[in-house]
């Protein structure tokens, strides 16, 4: 990777398997820090950072070798060692808690300092949003509020006063305006905290505007060219130092709403999936599945086809004989013309397939099938526990869905490998930010950069 001040330079926190590092790279930022605690999701994105130094380098090819070939990491670092210490330095496998926050930001010093990076521009990132979900608060009999990650944000907070970047992003689930813990409500408590800190920072509009009407400031990302929906909470930050060199930064959040190109809108699942190889259940691979079969019709698929030779975690799940019947059930309710079935009908119309769970009452939809025609429902991490949520389309199938199908509706390209056993590529996928979205976003930002640098 290039060591050069003159580029911006971007660090994720709770970085996942990577979608916002996926983003503001291909917006043309330099990551040079990603703080993960996962192990799989670390390897992951030491896989992706080979690809980009090896892109970078003009050694392409070597990365296909490795999907193709399945050779491991070492194979390719022993002949690059310059590659191996890249990684060493910018994917950090840390957990807060565990490790100090100066424990944590010497790791992060020790990255810039290998990237001659004097300062770096933007500070990204969103800690785990499990306390803040609603499914999750419904299925907690205390509502999360006594869970202790209601307050990794402020290992966050830590790290941006620390390294005072010109701008941050703060990502999490909606369910985060009306969280609470221990009694007290968790988004009024987290926009003060980031009003307090010092140096000063603002949150574009302002801390009032989004105090105020926060629900106006959830961006969709079925918005931003993702074929998903999937709305989300994002803080977007920047010192009030900044105004003085550009006033108008301030309505960067504006312009990121105002951003939805027409062009991008209104993605399907039939454009996320629609390309992809037919699977029946238990068939697949979890690593290089093969090369395309079929052309590419959409420009979606266009895109996340860019610098693939061919798809990777395409595996479809094994499933019960009566879960395959459920799954027949309400696919073919929807093949004949009605809206999605839930449970309800189900049970009306089959109880000899109602499954054998208490609660019912709160799951109907349970099982949905994502349907051709529209954005695929939100991908959750749930999804590394069963598949009911995401039934594939197709009859002839009748299955859910694969890691990469998923990963098509949240807009990772086809040549970002997942590592680890299936169930945690799901989860990696789940947790992800949709990379066009961030990129969206990313471009927004360095657009305000190049102004205040004056390039």
């Amino acid at each position: 990777m290039k060591k050069d001040n003159k580029r911006y330079f971007a660090i994720d926190l709770f970085a996942g398997c990577g979608g916002l590092s996926e983003g503001f790279r291909q917006s043309g930022f330099d990551v040079i820090a990603q703080v993960e605690m996962d192990k799989w999701a670390c390897e992951t994105l030491k896989t992706r950072h080979l690809y980009y130094y090896l892109r970078e380098i003009g050694k392409r090819h070597l990365y296909e070798k490795f999907l193709r070939e399945g050779i491991g990491h070492d194979h390719i670092l022993d002949r690059f060692p310059e590659i191996k210490e890249s990684i060493y330095h910018t994917v950090i496998q840390s957990e807060f808690g565990r490790e100090s926050v100066n424990e944590v930001l010497e790791k992060i010093e020790r990255a810039m300092e290998y990237y001659n990076a004097q300062k770096f521009h933007v500070l990204i990132g969103g800690p785990p949003c499990q306390p803040y979900s609603l499914v999750g608060r419904s299925r907690d009999p205390n509502r999360m509020m006594l869970d202790g990650r209601h307050f990794l944000y402020e290992y966050y907070l830590k790290i941006l006063e620390n390294l005072q970047p010109d701008f941050f992003v703060f990502e999490n689930v909606p369910g985060l305006i009306t969280a609470k813990a221990k009694g007290e409500e968790m988004f009024s408590r987290m926009l003060a905290d980031f009003r307090n800190i010092y140096p000063s920072y603002q949150i574009a509009p302002s801390f009032d505007e989004y105090s105020q009407n926060p629900r106006q400031y959830l961006l969709d990302s079925a918005k931003y060219g993702v074929p998903q929906k999937r709305r989300r909470v994002v803080f977007i930050g920047y010192k009030k130092c900044l105004l003085s060199k550009n006033p108008d930064v301030e309505n960067i959040f504006k312009r990121i709403l105002k951003s939805k190109a027409p062009e991008y809108a209104g993605y399907t699942v039939s454009d996320a999936i629609g390309d992809l190889p037919i699977l029946i259940p238990g068939k697949g691979s979890d690593e290089w599945f093969g090369e395309y079969y079929r052309e590419a019709i959409t420009p979606y698929q266009r895109k996340m086809r860019r610098n693939s030779t061919g798809i990777l975690n395409h595996r479809a799940r094994t499933h019960m004989k009566s879960d395959l019947e459920r799954y027949r059930f309400f696919i073919e309710h929807r093949l004949n013309g009605n809206k999605a079935a839930t449970l309800t009908d189900l049970m009306k119309e089959r109880p000899d397939l109602t499954p054998a769970h208490n609660h019912l009452d709160k799951f109907l939809d349970r099982f949905k099938v994502q349907w051709w025609s529209q954005p695929s429902s939100t991908i959750t991490a749930h999804i590394c526990k069963d598949g009911h949520y995401y039934i594939h389309p197709d009859i002839s199938q009748c299955r859910s869905f694969t890691v990469r199908e998923a990963a098509r509706c949240q807009s990772f390209p086809d040549n970002f490998k997942f590592e680890g056993p299936r169930t945690e590529q799901f989860r990696q996928v789940g947790n992800a930010v949709p990379p066009l979205m961030a990129r969206t976003i990313a471009r927004s930002i360095l657009q305000e950069l190049k102004s205040i640098y004056d390039e």
